[in-house]
């Protein structure tokens, strides 16, 4: 498309500033019958608040005019963010070189000497909103390759977290699963029932991990491609805690760990039920995962206190190994892993809690963590009791 093309007349605004009302009604009269539509004002003042209000494609400003001069209202236009894009030509009756180089100083497109010829003028005009229409087409175009750019990044982004977490994270679980195993294979007939069966849960734990980072893997690759719908509606939290407490049952069982839940209030909210059981199930997974055998883990639902007429608050505690105040800081961020540093319990990949702080702020609501090494951690995400709709 070419730049420079003639742009649609009526879509055009011309400001015409002038305190000589006899020569607002020719100009007005005169630009008119090329159809722009036509703003005016008499004083500077005036000008610049009309300037801003109605962003006009063009000024046509006289120089000499009483309490605020032509070149102050320049001046003006120029060095405010909301006027500074708006060409000026100056109509003047100054003839001298020095009060033209000052008006194209001040930042004026151009000038028009009084009297001018009616033919001069409106090829002026067309010529700087032909030059305002491509500067604006070109810094569109310019918006949308950084919007495109932006996105590329993302995708990167995203491509390398995919690549990371599939060469690194899932591999450890496969590779200590084909270890146990290969040790099974090997020593099987001098294995006693005790090594079977601490082996074979190993091999257990080894599944579960891999399960779990695959399955958060494809949510998360699905998030950010926009292929999740979002399908919020008015929901007890109680029905997804209990679904996570049976989920995760078992695996509490296994390590000898107590799972209840503490409901303490109407737990109606407005949310996406499949989005908040990924998250529950994440965030109760976690906590049985890093705390130690025998230990406890309770999800608390109650009002926020905060906001308690709007707001529930749910919190997944346990008395784990904690987390150091350094990872707290990046747990939410980008995946970032989280280590339990001389608790033998492992690393986690940190997608889980990446994918929870998504599908909260997708659902309005806020999510954070407090913990301490060695006395465990809390989890905490809130959401609305009343229907919301969620910052874009």
């Amino acid at each position: 498309m070419d730049p420079f093309a003639p742009v649609e007349k009526t879509e055009l605004k011309v400001l015409v500033v002038d305190d000589n009302e006899g020569n607002i009604t020719t100009l007005k009269g005169l630009l008119k019958s090329e159809g722009y539509t036509i703003l005016t004002a008499t004083s500077g003042p005036v000008a610049l608040g009309i300037a801003e209000s109605a962003q006009p494609d063009l000024i046509l400003l006289d120089i000499k005019m009483p309490i605020m001069d032509g070149f102050e209202v320049c001046r003006l236009l120029k060095s405010s963010k909301e006027t500074f894009q708006i060409p000026v030509i100056f109509l003047t009756v100054l003839s001298q070189t020095s009060d033209i180089v000052k008006g194209l100083e001040l930042g004026a497109a151009d000038y028009v000497s009084k009297p001018f010829k009616p033919a001069e003028l409106l090829a002026r005009v067309r010529v700087h909103l032909q030059l305002k229409a491509a500067k604006d087409k070109l810094k569109k175009s310019n918006k949308m390759l950084a919007d495109q750019n932006d996105q590329l990044s993302q995708l990167n982004t995203t491509k390398d977290k995919l690549l990371s977490i599939i060469s690194h994270d899932l591999r450890a679980p496969m590779g200590t699963l084909k270890e146990i195993l290969d040790f099974i294979m090997s020593n099987y007939e001098d294995l006693d029932h005790q090594k079977l069966h601490e082996s074979l849960e190993s091999i257990r734990d080894s599944i579960e991990s891999s399960y779990t980072l695959v399955e958060n893997l494809l949510f998360w690759a699905r998030n950010q491609r926009g292929e999740i719908l979002f399908e919020p509606e008015m929901t007890d939290v109680t029905k997804i805690v209990d679904a996570s407490i049976k989920l995760m049952t078992a695996s509490a069982s296994a390590k000898n760990i107590v799972l209840k839940s503490q409901i303490l209030t109407d737990a109606f909210a407005w949310f996406d039920p499949n989005m908040m059981s990924v998250v529950m199930r994440n965030l109760t997974n976690n906590a049985i995962k890093f705390t130690k055998d025998g230990g406890h883990v309770t999800i608390c639902v109650d009002n926020f206190k905060d906001d308690p007429e709007n707001t529930i608050l749910v919190e997944v505690r346990d008395d784990g190994v904690g987390i150091t105040r350094e990872d707290i800081k990046m747990i939410f961020k980008n995946g970032a892993a989280f280590t339990t540093s001389g608790s033998g319990l492992g690393q986690g990949s940190g997608l889980g809690l990446k994918l929870c702080s998504e599908f909260v702020d997708k659902n309005g609501g806020k999510i954070w963590a407090k913990s301490k090494p060695g006395e465990g951690s809390i989890f905490s995400f809130t959401l609305s009791k009343k229907e919301t709709q969620p910052e874009v």
